[in-house]
């Protein structure tokens, strides 16, 4: 049995454990960028990220779309959202600095836009020093996976180097029932290792979420009491202020019961009510 003093924290810094880790080179793509989960979660947690010092100096953040926007335009719709959705404190020499490593590549689904991608993703390379290392963020509806991850395996984005690494992250929800699932599965999986691949759902991200663990298992108090023998019923209540926004033609294709409810909601009924 392992002590406390063996475990090894994978985000504190391999020199000094009481330190964050400090990311290395890299940069990552945003497919969706002009969606409601980047706007509201994704930019505003990057420049989180690069005000707490855990980017490395020359990160890069390219985004991909349909509009024809240039680095001015994009790098003003990036700062309306870190303004709006931040947690720590707008400060310009840090937004000054993150901004400079902005891109923004207009295009399609088509091997246009993708050539275009790849090409600028080598110019950034040599040019902000990622060192090959890119993650690539699918902010879309799973709808959209199989043609974007066939893109970057046509252009070659998805294959590294000997010392660089491509990493794929994809956001809840993982299609509509188990047949779909294992077809993105198969799509994904065609294109990334599965050590690659990253199924993300920002809400187990939360610090009221995560408090539940520290709550049940590091409390005195309620860790022996945490059982049927005392609890009668439990009730999860995920009370929202805004409405539909901009999420209606996502909504009727998706759902509330899809985009909450088998998800955030039961994640946060297991965390209560696992053993």
């Amino acid at each position: 049995m392992t002590s406390p003093s063996d475990w090894v924290n994978p985000l504190r810094d391999d020199k000094d454990k009481r330190l964050p880790r400090i990311a290395g080179p890299a940069g990552m793509v945003i497919f969706g960028v002009t969606g409601d989960l980047a706007r509201k979660k994704l930019l505003p947690a990057i420049y989180d990220l690069a005000n707490r010092g855990l980017l490395p100096a020359g990160f890069t953040l390219v985004g991909y779309g349909r509009r024809q926007w240039d680095k001015e335009a994009f790098c003003d719709y990036v700062k309306q959202a870190v303004e709006a959705g931040a947690r720590t404190p707008f400060r310009e020499n840090v937004w000054i600095h993150l901004a400079q490593g902005f891109e923004f590549v207009s295009g399609d689904f088509d091997d246009k836009g993708f050539d275009a991608l790849s090409a600028r993703l080598k110019e950034l390379d040599s040019s902000r020093s990622t060192g090959g290392n890119w993650a690539f963020y699918l902010s879309v509806p799973p709808d959209y996976f199989s043609d974007i991850c066939h893109q970057i395996e046509r252009v070659g984005m998805a294959t590294p180097t000997d010392d660089s690494w491509r990493r794929v992250i994809i956001e809840k929800p993982f299609g509509h029932n188990q047949e779909s699932a294992r077809e993105l599965n198969e799509i994904v999986n065609a294109v990334f290792p599965e050590d690659a691949v990253f199924r993300i759902d920002h809400y187990l991200g939360k610090e009221t979420v995560q408090n539940i663990m520290a709550l049940r298992f590091a409390n005195q108090i309620y860790e022996p009491m945490w059982n049927a023998h005392y609890i009668d019923h439990v009730q999860i209540t995920m009370a929202e202020d805004i409405g539909l926004g901009g999420r209606a033609g996502y909504y009727d294709g998706i759902g509330a019961a899809r985009d909450v409810i088998q998800n955030h909601l039961i994640q946060l009924l297991a965390l209560v009510a696992m053993e």
